[in-house]
């Protein structure tokens, strides 16, 4: 079994324009055209069984609206669970507590943050009442963690998501093997941390020996497998973590056993 702990798909209506201006921004390939449909066609392909979709609000007028639509795909689709949006500024139109109470209650298990598209630092505390509500109902916090190729700024370092860290309770997932491109500083604040998890989504870059230096660092049951398609293939990562030779067990927490236990789904 495999899960991939972070995928993206976007409204039917909007996928081929949104994919092909994200793709010239970044100036990166996209795997199909970004619809749910296109995903679920490359995951029967790359025999990946589950999917977690995060989606982003850039900016806080979305949040509602996302977390609607979200909770409507849950309720049709069982390869891929969707989390919710949250933004830094909702405050300025919602309630925070409420918003994040209605989509834990409608069986949302998480949220995506991005510190460049959102344009926070992730150690602000003005985010300290999106993390206290998560940790009051249960919901993950994906990060994006480190350089993003379409931005110059870097918000999310690991020395500030190193902070955020020690906030207790908090289920915390950082993205793209703790801070893409930034592996080296993951290794000084990041690697080891109790209690984080760290995904493998956009490593195909990363050199083989430091990918598994920071898997065998920080436990393989604290890392989950992740691509971030459309971006890169899942496939692909799977045979670049495969390569690595960390044994058949380790190998098993990270394709589906952490995810599942994190997700709380019974296997």
């Amino acid at each position: 079994m495999i899960v991939d702990f972070h995928v993206h798909f976007f409204p039917d209506s909007i996928a081929v324009k949104t994919t092909k201006l994200l793709s010239e921004q970044a100036n990166i390939k996209c795997y199909g055209d970004g619809t749910i449909h296109s995903l679920l066609r490359y995951m029967k392909e790359d025999n990946i069984d589950l999917a977690i979709n995060l989606p982003i609000a850039t900016k806080e007028e979305q949040v509602i609206s996302i977390n609607r639509k979200m909770i409507e795909y849950n309720k049709k689709n069982n390869k891929v669970i969707s989390f919710g949006a949250m933004h830094p500024n909702f405050s300025k139109v919602g309630n925070i507590k409420e918003e994040l109470e209605f989509i834990s209650k409608n069986g949302i298990k998480g949220i995506k943050l991005h510190p460049e598209y959102q344009e926070f630092y992730p150690d602000d505390p003005k985010i300290l009442p999106i993390y206290e509500a998560c940790r009051d109902f249960n919901l993950i916090i994906s990060f994006h963690c480190g350089k993003d190729i379409a931005f110059t700024t870097v918000h999310g370092t690991p020395k500030r998501f190193a902070e955020v860290a020690k906030i207790k309770s908090l289920k915390l997932v950082f993205g793209h093997m703790g801070g893409y491109q930034m592996w080296d500083e993951v290794e000084h604040y990041i690697m080891g941390l109790h209690d984080i998890y760290i995904d493998t989504s956009f490593t195909l870059e990363m050199d083989d020996w430091q990918l598994k230096e920071i898997i065998l660092g920080h436990g393989a049951y604290k890392v989950l497998f992740a691509s971030d398609f459309p971006w890169q293939r899942q496939i692909d990562i799977v045979n670049k973590i495969k390569n690595l030779n960390i044994g058949k067990m380790q190998e098993d927490m990270i394709f589906y056993k952490n995810a599942l236990n994190l997700l709380n789904i019974n296997h």
